[in-house]
């Protein structure tokens, strides 16, 4: 697939499908679009967490399962990619990288329960 000095203009067409097949990676994306700010982990997930569940105030569960896939699975795939910075150590991320590309017409999420 891709490796870690990959840069985001290096994504094939196929990594890129790959990287949004995943719904919950595209709802990070969706959020993170157009942040100018370092995010907070919890923050995220607790915004992933609503959205999904249709609420506007989601269980403490439902966000500790929401930040345990971010931290090891989606959040390290994206870093990977060059579309966000993701620090580990820190829980935070960066989204700046993204303002640099146009990942609009990939992100249209629409909820299940509609």
């Amino acid at each position: 697939m891709m490796d870690k000095n990959s840069s985001t203009d290096e994504l094939t067409a196929s990594d890129l499908h790959s990287l949004l097949a995943v719904e919950r990676r595209r709802l990070v994306l969706d959020i993170l679009t157009g942040i100018i700010t370092t995010v907070e982990l919890r923050e995220l997930a607790t915004e992933i967490a609503e959205r999904e569940d249709g609420t506007d105030v989601a269980d403490e569960d439902t966000i500790e399962h929401v930040i345990i896939e971010l931290h090891h699975n989606h959040l390290p795939r994206l870093d990977d990619a060059g579309l966000v910075d993701y620090d580990p150590d820190s829980h935070t991320i960066d989204p700046t990288k993204l303002s640099n590309y146009q990942l609009e017409d990939y992100l249209t999420v629409t909820s299940e329960k509609e």
